[in-house]
């Protein structure tokens, strides 16, 4: 059973790299295969902590992980939002990507004119 997952998990992997390198040019240019594996694997080991199963919101949480660049292990704010596992995983990671979207949690950079107040 176990050989099984992993070959499962393996075809996501090579289908995620082909994602990553369509989606993410810049982000995979200096990176090796190797490297883009590793990372597709550290998000698969994210997002089963949190019981995210389907394929479509393992590539979405890469594609958060790399725009907002949100660290792992999470702020206090965003392990919220993924930990009720008794609720539907698309909602909760609909909801972790309007929380990174809204810049509703500390750690992300803002932009240095962002930080300028200007009326003042």
């Amino acid at each position: 059973m176990e050989a099984f997952r992993q070959i499962k998990v393996e075809k996501f992997v090579q289908k995620s790299i082909v994602f990553l390198r369509q989606n993410f040019p810049e982000w995979c240019a200096n990176k090796e295969q190797e490297e883009i594996e590793t990372f597709i694997h550290e998000i698969i080991v994210f997002g089963e902590q949190y019981e995210i199963r389907k394929q479509l919101n393992f590539q979405k949480l890469m594609h958060f992980k790399i725009k907002y660049e949100f660290d792992i292990p999470l702020v206090e704010h965003l392990e919220a939002i993924l930990s009720p596992v008794d609720m539907n995983e698309s909602y909760r990671v609909k909801c972790f990507y309007k929380s990174l979207l809204n810049d509703e949690f500390p750690g992300k950079q803002k932009d240095e004119t962002e930080k300028l107040d200007w009326f003042n």
